[in-house]
């Protein structure tokens, strides 16, 4: 070939290969194009918690046994069961209580409600999240374009059910087009899609979520676009009715560190041409369980109360009765003198004796309250003579006239009415002959039969909560006929106060 002719060849090559390459360049730029600012917010990065039984689970069983593969199963979840033998998924509504520290034992709240095989049935609990994905589109989404969101492949042997969580993906659990929202800028375009298509994940695939713009609605460059995955009603700017269904994956990585999982965000023209895209990235991570602890307090003190006082002292929410000490005598925490005790002739208006009282106080942060109850070392007796009292260990009312007789009345919102008839209207120290009036009723503890006084079911108990209760007020009455001969009659009373934790 002759150097001229090289020469022109030369000339008509060198401009076809540059043009080749610039077609390229601009092609590849094209295709490349970015969503701005894309992302994607979870209401939750829960992972998913599931794991195989490790021991036969029983129908009235209150816990499970599991394989510790880092799922963590908190208090309030709803476990699942999959059975392997049917590949169904059982919900007895088996509430979770806790989890051992161990990772290995799951306690429920109540009985489990379905038996299971060990080794083969998985304990399961899903957890579902909205996604709130928003990006700004550089290139005009034309009508009839498509937004196409692509997650991560279903690995192989993966689990393949779309209601239970998988290791390697989001399940897509039956959202559907209803519980999708989409904005264009503040507008709410949801409506503005001739469909929005679910395919859930199988096998060696990824669920992919399209929405497919209408014939007259298309997307301008520089808007923003916010579509949520699980919602039923709110604004571009937030979701004010939740509806999350897709369930995040279980977890994977170590403790305290994150599995990333990647959503690809792409838009297209009617044709299915590619515009522009972005792969978004979030994390799934365990919660952290934060732990402190409260001691069990109870605090229960017992005071006198001065003679000619009342003996609902320092208690009058709780005790209306207007009675007041007569003994002579003031008592103290320790000590109970009735004084001197004196025949009681029979009339018209009958007092019950001498009286005398003490306040027991009682707070406890107990959730199952308190309980106050009494024992005795024996009746009021005269050690010297043998003889004593007479008493009952049933609430009874003082004689209609004067007779030998003793015991105490308590008074509170604790005490219970029906048992020691207690009222606002009458004074315990007075009673009218052949009247059909509640009175007060007394009663006194035997030695091993604890007499309960007061109680409450509902704690914690204390001042704080309700002004009066945990509060009791003790009435001691005594009196004697002429058959009781002299001397120094005693007998000595125990006070429990039980709280339950």
């Amino acid at each position: 070939m002759n150097t001229q002719i090289y020469s022109l060849l030369k000339l008509f090559v060198v401009p076809v290969m540059v043009a080749v390459c610039a077609t390229l360049f601009l092609s590849q730029k094209s295709d490349a194009a970015t969503l701005i600012n894309a992302s994607d917010t979870l209401t939750t990065s829960r992972p998913s918690a599931s794991s195989p039984l490790n021991a036969a689970l029983g129908a009235t069983d209150t816990q499970a046994v599991i394989f510790d593969n880092g799922s963590f199963y908190l208090a309030s979840d709803s476990a699942k069961l999959i059975k392997t033998t049917t590949t169904a998924i059982t919900d007895a509504g088996t509430i979770v209580a806790s989890q051992s520290a161990a990772l290995t034992t799951v306690y429920f709240a109540e009985q489990g409600g379905v038996a299971g095989h060990a080794g083969a049935d998985v304990l399961f609990v899903p957890i579902t999240a909205m996604h709130k994905l928003q990006f700004t589109v550089p290139t005009t989404i034309p009508v009839s374009g498509l937004i196409t969101l692509t997650f991560p492949t279903l690995a192989s042997g993966d689990a393949d059910n779309t209601a239970s969580p998988s290791a390697t993906t989001f399940q897509t659990n039956a959202i559907s087009s209803t519980q999708i929202m989409a904005f264009d800028d503040a507008a709410d375009i949801t409506t503005d899609f001739t469909s929005i298509t679910v395919t859930p994940a199988t096998a060696g695939n990824s669920p992919i979520i399209t929405f497919t713009l209408d014939g007259g609605t298309s997307i301008a460059a520089g808007s923003v676009v916010t579509l949520y995955l699980g919602c039923t009603a709110g604004t571009s700017t937030s979701c004010s009715t939740q509806a999350p269904r897709l369930i995040n994956p279980t977890k994977s990585a170590a403790a305290g560190t994150a599995d990333v999982w990647k959503i690809n965000i792409q838009t297209q023209d009617a044709s299915s041409n590619n515009l522009d895209n972005a792969t978004v990235a979030i994390g799934t991570i365990e919660s952290v369980t934060v732990r402190a602890t409260v001691d069990p307090t109870l605090s229960f003190t017992i005071a006198g109360i001065a003679n000619g006082a009342a003996v609902n002292l320092g208690n009058t929410t709780g005790c209306l009765q207007t009675e007041t000490t007569n003994a002579g005598i003031a008592s103290t925490s320790t000590e109970v003198n009735l004084g001197l005790l004196a025949n009681t002739p029979s009339g018209a208006d009958v007092k019950v004796g001498n009286i005398a009282a003490q306040r027991i106080n009682i707070s406890t942060n107990a959730a199952g309250g308190y309980a106050l109850t009494a024992t005795s070392s024996g009746q009021l007796i005269n050690p010297a003579t043998g003889f004593f009292l007479e008493s009952s260990t049933t609430p009874t009312a003082f004689p209609s006239s004067g007779a030998d007789w003793f015991g105490i009345h308590p008074c509170g919102l604790d005490v219970t009415t029906a048992t020691w008839n207690t009222t606002a209207s009458t004074a315990c120290n007075t009673y009218v002959d052949g009247s059909t009036d509640p009175i007060c009723e007394y009663a006194w503890p035997a030695t091993t039969s604890p007499l309960t006084l007061a109680s409450d079911a509902t704690g914690p108990i204390g001042n704080s909560i309700v002004t009066g209760n945990g509060v009791v007020s003790i009435a001691y009455a005594a009196s004697v006929d002429a058959a009781i001969p002299p001397g120094e009659y005693r007998t000595v009373i125990t006070y429990v106060a039980t709280p339950t934790f």
